[in-house]
């Protein structure tokens, strides 16, 4: 267990309270002081968006690892982030609200232990970006099983040492310097969140506290592991359209009284949207429609054509439809041979081939289609005239 020593003559008197920090949870309730408001810029890669909350990872450049623990620390240290209990565990690297306990409000974000300690490993690239965090044993046990950490503490002037009393709390040692959730007698922050550790860390000689220290290779390699940042959507940025993650953004964000940060603008190149169109048919051009007149002359056995000689002395022959109007009408016996019509129809050309020696010409004739027939007189009647 942690013990926190809270210095009552700096805020009641001489009074000394021993309290304890479970891993992932505190065991005390400390006074909150509302961060001063801040505002600023940062950009990076889109991780999640959801639940009205935006995580950006933003881009790293390549340093050593121990460097980027230490600089991580002092950054998470300088933001003054307060206890909350499970704070940090819902993306690693990201101040939660937590749960209900200690520190919790349903506002405030924070960090407890491991929570803390993990923000620091996946800024140097020991712990995943995007995942989240177990307790205490839970951090342990997944880097022993990558082979990353080794039982007890690291010696020598590069070291980490992760401190770890299972189910209770968990702290570490970055290159001599004690670092992780404390109050404000010792060192860290006055409310209880993750700073350098400035009284030595006393429970380095707790009995229940296991050690593991990085091993040397992981500590000499570089990383380029950025940050995340998760911020609230405020209400100018509450619809997003086409963001998706993976996108590269630009945030302009300001900092609430309870350590959230605002996204009050979010630049991004959006994907060009692709409008699809329902293919509509043409509506076909009415073809042109021509009048004849003149008498029938002849008509086809299987009533598929009729000729008439028109009034200019020149015989048109006219194609029939099979079902239509004028296809009934003979059929009828209603447009008989002699009769005098008015034959509407249309022409429509009709290619024909012939063959001149090696060259095939394909001159262009017209197929001409009745499509109505009006009969205006009626054949004279056959036979003589009768004699009485």
């Amino acid at each position: 267990m942690l013990r926190i020593i809270f210095n009552r003559s700096r805020a009641f008197g001489a009074l000394a309270a021993t309290v304890l920090c479970a891993a992932g949870i505190a065991g005390t309730l400390f006074a909150t002081s509302a961060q001063a408001a801040q505002s600023g810029q940062v950009s990076g890669s889109v991780t999640s968006l959801e639940g009205g909350q935006l995580t950006i990872q933003t881009p790293g450049r390549a340093v050593g690892v121990l460097n980027a623990l230490a600089t991580a620390a002092t950054r998470i240290e300088n933001d003054n982030f307060p206890y909350v209990w499970g704070g940090g565990h819902g993306e690693a690297g990201v101040a939660g609200k937590g749960e209900k306990g200690p520190g919790f409000n349903g506002k405030r974000i924070g960090y407890d232990c491991s929570g803390a300690v993990a923000a620091v490993l996946v800024a140097g690239g020991l712990w995943p970006e995007g995942q989240s965090v177990p307790n205490d044993w839970g951090v342990i046990d997944y880097l022993l099983s990558r082979k990353l950490i080794a039982p007890g503490a690291g010696t020598g002037p590069a070291e980490v040492t992760l401190y770890d009393d299972p189910g209770v709390h968990i702290f570490m040692n970055i290159d001599g310097r004690f670092w992780g959730t404390s109050d404000g007698a010792g060192g860290g922050d006055p409310n209880g969140g993750p700073g350098w550790l400035n009284d030595g860390a006393w429970d380095v000689t707790n009995k229940h506290f296991r050690r593991y220290h990085f091993v040397a290779s992981v500590l000499k390699a570089k990383t380029i592991a950025g940050y995340s940042f998760t911020f609230d959507l405020g209400p100018q940025t509450e619809s997003l359209p086409g963001l998706t993650a993976g996108m590269k953004v630009g945030i302009s964000y300001s900092t609430s009284k309870y350590g959230t940060m605002v996204a009050n603008g979010v630049k991004y190149k959006a994907p060009p949207t692709i409008t699809t169109t329902t293919p509509t048919t043409p509506t076909p051009t009415p073809t042109p429609v021509s009048t004849a007149a003149g008498a029938v002359t002849a008509i086809a056995s299987d009533d598929s054509s009729f000729t008439i000689e028109a009034s200019t002395g020149v015989p048109m022959t006219f194609e029939v439809t099979a079902g239509s109007t004028v296809a009934q009408q003979l059929v009828a016996g209603q447009i008989p041979v002699n009769a005098v019509v008015s034959v509407g129809y249309t022409s429509t050309p009709t290619p024909t081939s012939t063959t001149a020696g090696s060259t095939t010409v394909a001159p262009t004739g017209e197929t001409l289609t009745a499509v109505s027939v009006t009969v205006n007189a009626q054949p004279p009647p056959t036979g003589g005239l009768g004699i009485r």
